[in-house]
């Protein structure tokens, strides 16, 4: 019985630890970059089966949350309102995460002209195709067949091709994916489609495929069999995407969950980081249902430190390899207890919309695409991820105003990238990409304030700090059913109360706060509240410090 006491304890503690506060300014430098770009010793090389990845989240990685006492322990204190979810560990007092050799600030934060959107991360220039290609590695036979090429310079690709059946669709869905998925932030191989003609395939002496149970030498019949149907321009030659090979030396895949043992760099858990966290939202809009450890990639670079990218679009858009998505793709994973167990509970009278629903393709190149059943709330990948299902709200409206910083015209550039000839799929495509944008900017900007791209200035003695509404900016909510009203707080006294603002700016005078000595006065705390006729949102917190070059922000905290 003492036992009983001790646990007790235990268990409050770990609420109290779910609930502790933090300081949510700095008056030192605001953490921009991680530094994880140290030199170390090259890290081993690292394979990672998929049907084990499969088994371990499906499976071993459910039955060991509920062993986890600090999860538990934080669970039962948010269904007793006492903590809160465990947020990212990455993220600095701005709410953000550094930059990082896991990501970099692109669109949202500097947004990026047309013609940046369209190159993408294509710095060098695309592949030669005047020579020869030499394959030195492949993969034939099936609809998924893929060579290793290099071409006359001397450059390494991996080229893949599109179904007879769907001519178009995995090729444009891999390179527009790749451009959306840089612009956003995150690390990607260079992906350009081009063409060839057939003749100029050479092979390198003893490359070996599997044909069945055996391994055989490549022939001039395995190309040609492999390119026998596949798509092809006027000219007769073959549509293809070269994925560049990245500079470095390639160690396996990241995963999404843990860090790695031989990485001193890699500090924070994967599951933990804001930028693969807030991913899943980001994967949601182009239905990225084949995001997972093996579609990632660590390589070791010149710089001596481990570069993180994401890889392999091939199942985004409509496409799902050489074929295309079905309706349970993105609605539940392809294992899913939740479903199994309601399905057995109702005796099969249970019927899941993914069940009615046909695999409606109007256009081949576009592939199965909808955006009228698109829920982001309840979007899964082909599996679960730790990283996604650790995602916060805080989490998700930092993913959502990554994809709701891209226009209309920003996704028409992108997708003429795809270089789709039929107009009326292209116009189909980037229709459904607005329409599912504004459908996960109205989910979460509903659901946490979207006030932010803070800046404050000093003005006739006036501190003013301007702000921009996400929402209203995204054309998601209307200005004229929109009402913002602010406090303000100087250490811990309120110097001003609320007071409304017709316009995105909220405004103090400090003439008695320059006369203070007192350091912590000197960083005001501005409570911004958004109003819409049928939204109420809690306060987003921004603190400003004065200083002699001029008001600094040190920190946002937004309520949830």
């Amino acid at each position: 019985m003492k036992q009983i006491p001790v646990l007790f304890g235990l268990i409050i503690g770990i609420l109290l630890c779910g609930c502790a506060n933090t300081k949510h300014y700095t008056r030192g430098p605001v953490k921009v970059f991680d530094p994880d770009t140290s030199a170390i010793p090259q890290p081993e090389q690292v394979d990672r089966s998929r049907y084990w990845e499969q088994l371990n989240y499906t499976l071993f990685h459910q039955l060991r949350k509920p062993l986890n006492l600090n999860t538990v322990g934080r669970s039962a204190g948010m269904v007793l309102g006492i903590s809160e979810p465990r947020e990212a560990d990455n993220i600095n007092v701005l709410d953000e995460p550094p930059e990082s050799s896991w990501y970099n600030y692109r669109h949202f934060y500097n947004p990026m002209t047309l013609e940046e959107l369209a190159n993408g991360p294509n710095e060098t220039a695309p592949p030669d195709t005047t020579g020869n290609w030499t394959i030195f590695q492949a993969s034939i036979g099936g609809p998924n067949a893929w060579f290793f090429i290099e071409d006359r310079k001397g450059d390494r690709y991996l080229i893949k091709f599109d179904s007879p059946d769907f001519p178009e669709l995995r090729t444009s869905s891999e390179v527009i994916s790749t451009k959306f998925f840089h612009a956003a932030g995150y690390n990607v191989p260079e992906a350009t489609i081009t063409y060839l003609n057939p003749s100029k395939f050479t092979i390198k002496d003893s490359v070996m495929v599997r044909e069945g149970r055996r391994r055989r030498e490549m022939t001039q019949a395995d190309i040609k069999n492999t390119l026998l149907e596949r798509p092809r321009n006027r000219f007769g030659k073959v549509r293809t995407i070269a994925i560049k090979f990245v500079e470095g030396t390639p160690i396996g895949p990241w995963g999404f969950e843990g860090t790695r043992d031989d990485d001193p760099n890699d500090r924070v858990a994967h599951e933990h980081r804001r930028e693969l966290r807030g991913l899943r939202v980001i994967s949601s809009w182009l239905n990225d249902t084949d995001r997972r450890d093996a579609n990632s990639l660590a390589v070791y670079t010149e710089g001596g430190y481990v570069k993180h990218y994401l890889q392999d679009f091939g199942s985004t858009l409509g496409a799902n390899g050489a074929g295309v998505h079905t309706p349970i793709d993105g609605q539940a994973y392809l294992i899913d207890p939740r479903y199994m167990a309601l399905n057995t509970l109702s005796l099969g009278m249970n019927v899941n919309v993914w069940e009615k629903d046909q695999a409606i393709t109007p256009f081949p190149s576009v592939g199965y695409f909808r955006s009228d059943i698109f829920e982001p709330e309840e979007w899964v990948t082909a599996h679960p991820l730790p990283a996604f299902e650790n995602m916060t709200l805080r989490d998700a409206y930092w993913g959502a105003k990554q994809v709701m910083s891209f226009s209309d015209e920003d996704i028409r550039r992108i997708v003429k990238t795809g270089r789709i000839t039929n107009g009326e799929a292209q116009s189909f495509l980037w229709q459904i990409l607005i329409n599912r944008r504004d459908k996960i900017g109205e989910y979460w900007f509903s659901r946490i304030n979207p006030l932010d791209k803070f800046r404050a200035e000093i003005t006739n003695g006036d501190l003013v700090l301007h702000f921009v509404d996400l929402g209203v900016e995204g054309n998601i909510f209307r200005a004229d059913n929109t009402r913002y009203r602010y406090e303000v707080f100087a250490g811990n006294k309120q110097v001003l109360k609320a007071r409304g603002t017709e316009e995105n700016r909220a405004i103090f005078n400090i003439a008695g706060i320059k006369q203070t000595s007192s350091e912590a006065s000197r960083v005001i705390n501005f409570r911004l509240y958004t109003e819409r006729e049928d939204i109420g949102y809690k306060p987003v917190k921004v603190y400003v410090a004065l200083e002699k070059s001029g008001p600094r922000i040190v920190g946002v905290n937004r309520e949830q």
